[in-house]
C-alpha cells in the first residue's frame, strides 16, 4: 500500500515548478529562451516587407497550431517544426516564417503546456497537456490526414524540424511513418525517455514521455532528478540526471532505443559535445552508428565545444544553461544552418 507524504509532495513540487515552470532547459534545442516571447531571426537579405507577406492560418483539431506560408503559387512542402520541452508555440513562431520564405508550409505543432496546479503559474494553454506523459506520437499522421485537405500543401512532401525533446517525438516518428522525407534533428535523443508532470512527483520512474496509439513506449528512467532539482534554480545536473539514469539501468536500453535504422529516409543530425542539458553529442553518434549498420546514411554535425543552443542563426547568446560557450555554441549555428537549408531543399525540393 502506498503511503501519501502530502510534506514530501510539496517539497517536491515547490522544487520541480521553480525549475520546469520556468523551463526545464531541453526546449534550448528550438526556443533559446523557454517561456519567453523570442525574437524572430531573420536572413540578411530579409525585409519588413518579405516578413509581412507571410501569411499565418490555424489548423482545424490542432490547438494554437499554426500554418506559415507564403501567398502565390503552391503546393507548398510541408515541414512540421516540433518544439523541445517547452512543448508550446515559441519554436513555431520563430522559426514558421523563416521557413515559410523559403519555399515551405512550415507548421507549427504545440503539443505541451505546463500545468503544475497549485503549485506554478496556470498553463499558457490549458486544452493542451499539463504533463509531459505519453506525448502522442501518432498525433503526426493525423496532423498529415488533416493538412492533406487543405489548399496549397503537399503532404507527399513531408518533413520535421525538431529540437532536443522536439527531436525525440520526431525520430519516433520517423521510425514509424515512412511518408516523412527528411528530419532535422537538433541535439538529439537516440532513447525515449522517462516523463514529468504533477503525477510523477511520487512516482518516479513510472510514466513515459511518449505514447503511440494509445500505448505508452519503453522508456530509460532518469536518476537524480527530484533530487537534483530540489538543488534549488539552475543547480540540478541535468546531463548527469540522464546519463545516471542510462548508467543504472542498462538492462533497459534495448527497449528504450529509438529505432532509427527504421526510417530509411533523409536525416541531419547537429549536436554539441558540451551539451549541459544532456549528451546529444554521444546519443547522435548512437544514431549514425545504429543506422550505418543498417546501411543507411546519416549527415551529423557534432561540434566539440558547443553546447544545446544550436539551432537557427545568429551571433552569440549568453545561456549557461546550453553549456559549451555562447561564441562555441554561435560558431556552430553559422556553421549548420547554411547545411540545415540546403538538406531541407534536397529532400523536399521547394
Amino acid at each position: 500500500m502506498r503511503i501519501y507524504r502530502p510534506r514530501r509532495a510539496v517539497a517536491r513540487l515547490t522544487a520541480l515548478v521553480v525549475v520546469l515552470g520556468l523551463g526545464l532547459g531541453l526546449g534550448l534545442g528550438l526556443l533559446h529562451a523557454p517561456g519567453a516571447r523570442a525574437q524572430t531571426p531573420t536572413a540578411p537579405e530579409t525585409t519588413a516587407q518579405q516578413l509581412s507577406a507571410v501569411q499565418e492560418a490555424p489548423v482545424p483539431g490542432f490547438p494554437h497550431a499554426v500554418i506559415y506560408r507564403l501567398p502565390g503559387e503552391g503546393p507548398r512542402p510541408v515541414v512540421v517544426i516540433v518544439a523541445g520541452a517547452e512543448g508550446g508555440d515559441g519554436a513555431g513562431r520563430r522559426f514558421g516564417p523563416i521557413l515559410a520564405r523559403l519555399g515551405y508550409a512550415a507548421v507549427g505543432l504545440p503539443y505541451y503546456s505546463a500545468d503544475w496546479g497549485d503549485f506554478g503559474p496556470p498553463p499558457e494553454f490549458p486544452d493542451l497537456p499539463g504533463s509531459f506523459i505519453d506525448i502522442r506520437v501518432d498525433q503526426i499522421a493525423d496532423l498529415r490526414e488533416t493538412l492533406r485537405a487543405m489548399p496549397g500543401l503537399d503532404v507527399d512532401r513531408f518533413g520535421l524540424f525538431g529540437g532536443s525533446k522536439g527531436s525525440e517525438l520526431a525520430l519516433i516518428a520517423a521510425s514509424r511513418y515512412p511518408w516523412i522525407d527528411a528530419v532535422v534533428a537538433y541535439t538529439p535523443s537516440d532513447l525515449v525517455w522517462e516523463g514529468w508532470g504533477l503525477e510523477m512527483v511520487e512516482a518516479e520512474g513510472t510514466r513515459s514521455s511518449f505514447a503511440f496509439d494509445g500505448v505508452p513506449l519503453a522508456f530509460m528512467p532518469y536518476r537524480g532528478f527530484v533530487e537534483g532539482l530540489m538543488a534549488g534554480p539552475g543547480k540540478a545536473d541535468l546531463r548527469a540526471i540522464h546519463e545516471n539514469g542510462r548508467a543504472a539501468h542498462p538492462e533497459r536500453e534495448a527497449a528504450a532505443r529509438i529505432p532509427v535504422e527504421a526510417y530509411a529516409g533523409p536525416l541531419m543530425l547537429i549536436a554539441g559535445d558540451r551539451d549541459a542539458l544532456w549528451n546529444s553529442g554521444r546519443m547522435a553518434r548512437n544514431i549514425v552508428a545504429s543506422r550505418e549498420a543498417a546501411g543507411l546514411a546519416t549527415t551529423a554535425l557534432i561540434y566539440p565545444e558547443a553546447g544545446h543552443d544550436l539551432a537557427g542563426d545568429g551571433g552569440p547568446r549568453d545561456d549557461p544553461r546550453s553549456g559549451g560557450s555562447p561564441q562555441a555554441d554561435a560558431d556552430a549555428r553559422a556553421d549548420a544552418w547554411p547545411r540545415v537549408i540546403a538538406f531541407l531543399s534536397s529532400g523536399l525540393n521547394p
